[in-house]
């Protein structure tokens, strides 16, 4: 009995340290100062429409620092757009920060983090890409077997969709009272011609 129970432990003990690996693989790590920052995506690989948002450690000499949502400020950039996030500590993970939002959109995302810490002026951008941690993939390639539409796409046709209704209803309504002028114009020359 005791041996299965080391068994457990030393495969937990394994485990943790792949998901470790495949965490800090995952992301982008950054010495700020005294300070080593490991910025990502809460989930990779991230896909538009699905939960996920700004992972963010920071340690000192190993040592995880704790109490940064009082002293960091995030925000996350997409195109032009920007945003700005909550930094929240990640329970029973000290030095572990995140803050959840669903991206809407596929391709490079950028998390900058400003304040300080201890003193240390601290102004990064981490952005995603082949060296640092894993842009945004459109759902689409990941569905199957039924492909759906991109969510952009569906927002761009819905969009359209809408202003083509727009369009039509002033053309309805556009005919509609140049027949009603010209029916009122044909009884006026009708009764002309009677008297």
């Amino acid at each position: 009995m005791y041996r299965r129970i080391g068994r457990s432990a030393a495969l937990g003990a394994a485990l943790t340290l792949l998901v470790g690996i495949g965490v800090a693989a995952a992301h982008e790590q950054r010495d700020v100062g005294d300070y080593t920052f490991t910025v990502g995506f809460l989930e990779e690989p991230v896909f538009t429409g699905q939960k996920s948002g700004l992972d963010l450690r920071v340690a000192q000499r190993d040592q995880p620092v704790e109490g940064l949502e009082e002293t960091l400020q995030a925000r996350v950039t997409f195109g032009g757009q920007s945003r700005d996030l909550e930094i929240s500590p990640v329970f029973g993970q000290p030095g572990a920060y995140r803050s959840v939002f669903f991206p809407t959109a596929a391709g490079p995302y950028s998390f900058r983090i400003t304040g300080d810490i201890g003193g240390t002026p601290v102004d990064e951008t981490f952005s995603s890409g082949p060296d640092t941690f894993g842009e945004v993939e459109d759902v689409a390639g990941g569905q199957f077997p039924v492909q759906y539409p991109a969510m952009g796409d569906v927002v761009r046709d819905a969009e359209a969709g809408a202003n083509a209704a727009n369009t039509a209803t002033i053309g309805l309504v556009l005919g509609g009272a140049g027949l009603l002028v010209g029916l009122v114009a044909l009884g006026l020359t009708i009764a002309r011609r009677r008297t």
